[in-house]
């Protein structure tokens, strides 16, 4: 009875290692899963990256803003679509995505490369925040279709929230695409300086976007009267300066050129 008794704790303990090690792999590989590859009926390759948003700021993701980056570069697009509404930008000037959208675009911006937005959302009563849905992944489809036919054969980089990736690159192979294999995919991510330097512009449209979000928003909620008054509750102006405050901390990061909050 005994041996089976340590049989079974050595059988365990193996799982649990396995298990772990496992756990550990995922983790140090975990960025790998975020790059997709689709080259469509005409030849247009397609590159999708799914991203962490404000986790990328968490030293835990293991997934930096650096590494965004180097990825950026590494597969060197012609033009980049970011995850923000093109409306937003045409009447307010703000790139009205989430943060790692607006390093994106700053880094664009430096480098001379193309930007376009393929995001769509809209407040009504039934909006809720930080989700998707399919009617959006919809449209973010209809979008990106769109931009497509604005760039012939040349290389395309998506940038979204990981949330959106798998939708993005089944509709696109629905669409008549080809899912490819990206070999040394993990090198995409590898650093590529020896001292990482956010790029120009980032404070600006980043205060840009919080005073958007913390103003104009609130009160084009305020005035919809369409919309109930929860959802018009959920929405209220930055009155104390709160939110500004608290989002302006990020260009304490960016100005002394710092990776994590952590």
């Amino acid at each position: 009875m005994k041996r089976r008794t340590k049989k079974a704790v050595i059988a365990v303990s193996i799982i649990l290692a396995l298990l772990a090690l496992s756990a550990v792999t995922l983790y140090v590989n975990l960025k790998n899963f975020t790059v997709k590859r689709v080259v469509m009926a005409d030849g247009q390759e397609i590159y999708l990256m799914g991203t962490f948003h404000a986790e990328h700021f968490r030293q835990y993701a293991n997934y930096s803003i650096e590494e965004m980056i180097n990825a950026i570069n590494t597969i060197d697009p012609d033009v980049v679509f970011i995850e923000a509404r093109e409306d937003s930008f045409a009447e307010y000037g703000v790139v009205d995505g989430p943060i790692d959208m607006c390093v994106a675009y700053c880094h664009c911006l430096d480098h001379g490369i193309p930007v376009e937005m393929i995001d769509w959302w809209k407040i009504d009563n039934d909006y809720k925040g930080n989700t998707t849905s399919d009617e959006r992944d919809d449209h973010i489809h209809e979008n990106i279709m769109e931009k497509l036919s604005l760039y012939g054969n040349q290389r395309i980089l998506v940038i979204c929230g990981f949330g959106h990736l798998r939708a993005q690159t089944r509709r696109l192979t629905e669409s008549g695409g080809q899912s490819k294999y990206i070999s040394h995919r993990s090198s995409l991510f590898d650093t590529e300086a020896a001292e990482f330097v956010y790029p120009g512009q980032i404070c600006e449209v980043w205060e840009r976007r919080v005073l958007f979000y913390g103003h104009t928003v609130p009160r084009l909620v305020q005035a919809d009267g369409t919309l109930n008054e929860d959802m018009k509750a959920a929405w209220p102006e930055d009155e104390n300066g709160a939110f500004y405050n608290g989002q302006m901390e990020y260009c304490e990061l960016f100005r002394n050129n710092r990776l994590y909050r952590d």
